[in-house]
C-alpha cells in the first residue's frame, strides 16, 4: 500500500531568467543546434518582421543550425528571409528523425514545442532515437510553461484559465521529468523564466508578485527549461 509519500515529489530547482530566449540562447551559444519547431505557426511572418523569432536570434548566436519544422510554409518563409538550413519533418516518426543524425548536433532546441504536440510521447521517443543516434553526449533543451506558475494560481483566483488554444499539455517539472524518463531521455538540469506578455498597473502588479514567488521557489516561475541527455 503506497504511503503519501509516493505522491509528493521535492521541487525542481534551477536558476531564475527574465525571460525564455535569454537562458535558451545562452545554452545554445557556439554550438551545433537542431532547432525542432523552428517556426512559429501562425505567427512565424509577423515574429519575422518584428525581430521577436528564436530562430533567427539563435542563427546568430550558435556556431551552425538546422532548422526542423513540420509547417511547410512556415519554413519557407524562414528559408526566404534568413537564409539557412531546413527539414520538414515530423520527430513523432523515429525513422524520420534519425535522418537528422547526418546534421550531428550537439544541442536539440524544441522550445515551446512539446505543448502543442499531440502524441507527446511518440515526439520524445523519436527525438531519443536520434540523440543514440548521434551520441557524443548530445543534449535536449526543452522548454514549455511551468503548470505550478504562481501566475496560474493568479488566473485561477480571478476566474479564468490562461493557456494558448492550440496547448494540449500542462506540465508541472515532476510530470515533465516522468515524461523524458519514460522516453529513454535523463532530466539533467533545469531553469525557469518569467513572462511578461501584458502592459498596465495590474499588469506590473502580477509581474512583481510573480517575482517575490519566483525568489522564494524557483518552481513558481510561469516557465521552465529542461536539459535532459540520453540514457544508456
Amino acid at each position: 500500500m503506497p504511503t503519501s509519500g509516493f505522491f509528493i515529489h521535492p521541487l525542481a530547482t534551477g536558476p531564475v531568467v527574465e525571460e525564455r530566449d535569454e537562458v535558451l540562447l545562452r545554452l545554445c551559444a557556439g554550438r551545433r543546434v537542431l532547432h525542432v519547431g523552428c517556426a512559429d505557426h501562425p505567427l512565424t511572418e509577423e515574429r519575422l518582421r518584428d525581430g521577436s523569432i528564436l530562430h533567427a536570434k539563435l542563427m546568430k548566436d550558435a556556431a551552425e543550425v538546422l532548422g526542423v519544422d513540420v509547417d511547410r510554409e512556415g519554413i519557407e518563409l524562414l528559408r526566404t528571409h534568413l537564409g539557412g538550413r531546413y527539414l520538414v519533418q515530423d520527430f513523432s516518426d523515429s525513422q524520420g528523425a534519425v535522418m537528422a543524425a547526418e546534421f550531428k548536433p550537439d544541442v536539440i532546441l524544441a522550445g515551446d514545442v512539446i505543448e502543442h504536440v499531440r502524441d507527446a510521447a511518440s515526439f520524445l521517443r523519436g527525438v531519443s532515437a536520434l540523440m543514440h543516434e548521434v551520441g557524443d553526449g548530445v543534449e535536449l533543451i526543452l522548454s514549455t510553461p511551468n503548470g505550478l506558475g504562481v501566475k496560474t494560481l493568479l488566473n485561477t483566483l480571478a476566474g479564468v484559465e490562461g493557456i494558448h488554444p492550440d496547448h494540449v499539455y500542462v506540465f508541472t517539472p515532476a510530470s515533465l521529468a516522468r515524461l523524458v524518463s519514460d522516453c529513454g531521455l535523463a532530466p539533467h538540469r533545469w531553469y525557469f523564466y518569467h513572462v511578461n506578455s501584458r502592459k498596465g498597473v495590474r499588469a506590473r502588479i502580477r509581474r512583481e508578485i510573480c517575482r517575490v514567488a519566483a525568489r522564494l521557489r524557483p518552481a513558481f516561475a510561469a516557465g521552465q527549461v529542461l536539459v535532459c541527455r540520453a540514457t544508456a
